[in-house]
């Protein structure tokens, strides 16, 4: 990870993602009444233009994904604006939606359940992910209704980027859990990235974090 980041400094950061995504893990727990299995969170750094294809480097070019965009507000010319996403694919959506409802959905039923169910979804787990990373940082959090997709990734760039003006060469920080829902054959991915021109500003917060939480 080419943050410049000193060795507490990446501690710290692993942590704040550890508790962020463990409670998000937690609530879709409860929403789906199984175990949730997480990997541990990995860093890297890519471009607005490489996105599209990292996604389907991960799960190819049929994905399920739900993206909510938000920005960390620090003061009102410090913010760091990014996007959560939680991503499947598009072969595993039935079995997540069933999970989800407790038991099949009808076929007749299936897309507009699909679209109402995973809006929900993201809203209560995406905001839950930023919103607690948010109470890390000190940090008040402005978040978008997110949005629900199922197809290509490629037609997406413009909606993944992080303004109205897709800029390919925009540097990204991307952090990433992969998860498994135990017993309901489901697996995914959460997901965020944040602009990389913030990163400054998230090295200052982390190190107010290492002060106040660890020190």
């Amino acid at each position: 990870m080419s943050l410049l980041l000193d060795e507490a400094e990446e501690d710290a950061f692993t942590e704040l993602f550890n508790i962020s995504f463990g409670m998000t893990a937690a609530t879709l727990s409860e929403m789906v009444d199984a175990e949730i299995e997480l990997s541990v969170p990995c860093f890297s750094m890519l471009t607005e233009g490489s996105l599209v294809d990292t996604i389907r480097e991960m799960y190819g070019s049929a994905v399920g994904l739900v993206g909510m965009r938000y920005r960390f507000v620090f003061s009102e010319d410090h913010a760091i604006p990014g996007m959560a996403g939680l991503l499947i694919r598009a072969a595993d959506l039935g079995h997540f939606l069933d999970a989800l409802h407790g038991g099949p959905v009808p076929e007749a039923y299936a897309e507009q359940v699909a679209t109402d169910s995973m809006q929900l979804t993201g809203e209560v787990l995406l905001y839950t992910c930023a919103s607690s990373l948010s109470l890390l940082f000190a940090s008040e959090i402005d978040g978008e209704k997110p949005v629900f997709f199922q197809g290509d990734p490629g037609v997406l760039s413009d909606y993944l980027s992080l303004s109205e003006s897709h800029d390919p060469a925009r540097s990204l920080l991307m952090l990433r859990v992969d998860f498994s829902l135990k017993g309901k054959g489901v697996s995914g991915s959460l997901l965020t990235w944040m602009d990389g021109e913030g990163l400054p500003l998230l090295k200052t917060e982390i190190d107010h974090f290492i002060a106040v939480h660890m020190a």
